[in-house]
């Protein structure tokens, strides 16, 4: 088997640091690129580098590891992810149970209102809901895999017709001009 020979492409200083270093051949930054090759299998983060002879402008180097960081905590977060989660639409209103404890009880504290905004963001996902409570409007964001947060869509209500991802114009409006158009599927 033929071993690879690494040339360092751009090494970072420090994670945090934006100051950078360079070494573009193998001869000036053999030995440090083969160490650095090394420590970038280990799981090195900061470190990109290319394969010797090949061709590589700035930005363009890849260290697996940095690669598989992204699978990794996948990986992590993936048990404490909800499998039974409701498909969200923004636009759609839905009614969320959230557990509250108060001393040694435990209820569940409704909120039903409108979805206007969704962020996408692995076990960090989260859903902002927004109703109007006796002419004010008022905006909650729950996390969608929280065990203590419960998401169902109301009964009647239509499938939303929006072409926003986000619906934060809704703020803006009062009475009928903060509705928003649905169509209702005929039943089968």
């Amino acid at each position: 088997e033929r071993e690879w020979e690494w040339n360092v492409v751009d090494v970072s200083v420090d994670v945090a640091s934006p100051t950078h270093t360079r070494a573009a051949s193998a001869e000036t930054g053999g030995a440090m690129a083969n160490a650095l090759a090394a420590r970038c299998a280990v799981g090195g983060t900061g470190i990109r580098m290319a394969p010797a002879g090949t061709r590589t402008t700035r930005g363009t180097g890849v260290c697996a590891p940095q690669a598989s960081l992204a699978a990794l905590v996948r990986q992590v977060e993936a048990p404490f992810m909800k499998e039974d989660v409701m498909k969200l639409q923004v636009g759609q209103q839905v009614r969320v149970g959230v557990t509250v404890k108060e001393g040694k009880r435990t209820r569940v504290q409704p909120y039903e209102g409108t979805v206007i905004a969704m962020h996408n963001a692995g076990i960090g996902t989260t859903v902002t809901v927004r109703k109007v409570l006796q002419g004010v409007g008022v905006e909650r964001v729950f996390p969608l895999h929280s065990p203590l947060v419960t998401f169902e869509g109301v009964k009647g209500a239509g499938e939303p017709k929006v072409r926003r991802a986000k619906l934060y114009y809704l703020r803006d409006r009062q009475g009928k001009a903060a509705r928003i158009k649905t169509k209702f599927s005929k039943k089968e």
